[in-house]
């Protein structure tokens, strides 16, 4: 017979198992949850760590092709830099210019001095100055010449003057001070 008391416990059982089952749902999904963040955070680092190997490679390939490039030229770059205390390739290079052109030239070399550039060897800088007389013709075949030669230079100024009808595109005399980049002798 259904009476209050046993009305209540009934209630009282399904009530009971009721929350026995929420719990033990909230419980699996609590482990579920963790689950799926271990995994999700194991993808996304997978995946953060294939696009940094995609960009390594990438950067390998790129120093790789820099590499074949360069080639043989490492030789041409080691020896652009000649030893401070024996310029004379530099200057018969300077030689050699002018004879093409038919230009008389004057030059004058101070001493080797210490360069603040850092780079795989120990530099020095020397600087000269080239006196040139010639037209303007002349001087931009021989500056093209110049710019071409196998070794680090810098030209800091130049200056021209020309006593000529044409003015100083006519016959000029033209002075440049310039810089060569050398190994330091020891």
């Amino acid at each position: 017979m259904i009476n209050s008391k046993n009305l209540l416990i009934l209630i009282v059982q399904n009530l009971v198992i009721s929350l026995i089952a929420v719990s033990l749902s909230v419980v699996s999904i609590l482990i579920l949850k963790g689950q799926i963040e271990k995994i999700t955070d194991a993808i996304v680092l997978n995946h953060k760590l294939e696009n940094e190997l995609k960009k390594r490679t990438e950067l390998l390939s790129v120093i790789d092709n820099g590499a074949k490039i360069i080639g043989g030229n490492n030789y041409l770059i080691n020896n652009a830099y000649l030893p401070s205390d024996n310029i004379s390739p530099f200057i018969n290079k300077l030689d050699s210019l002018v004879s093409i052109s038919n230009i008389a030239q004057t030059y004058h070399f101070d001493t080797p001095v210490s360069s603040q550039v850092t780079g795989p060897y120990p530099l020095s800088t020397i600087s000269f100055t080239n006196a040139l007389t010639t037209d303007l013709t002349n001087l931009s075949v021989y500056l093209k010449s110049f710019e071409n030669l196998p070794y680090f230079t810098k030209i800091e100024s130049l200056n021209i003057s020309s006593q000529d009808k044409q003015g100083w595109t006519g016959l000029s005399n033209i002075t440049f001070k310039a810089t060569l980049y050398t190994k330091t002798s020891q």
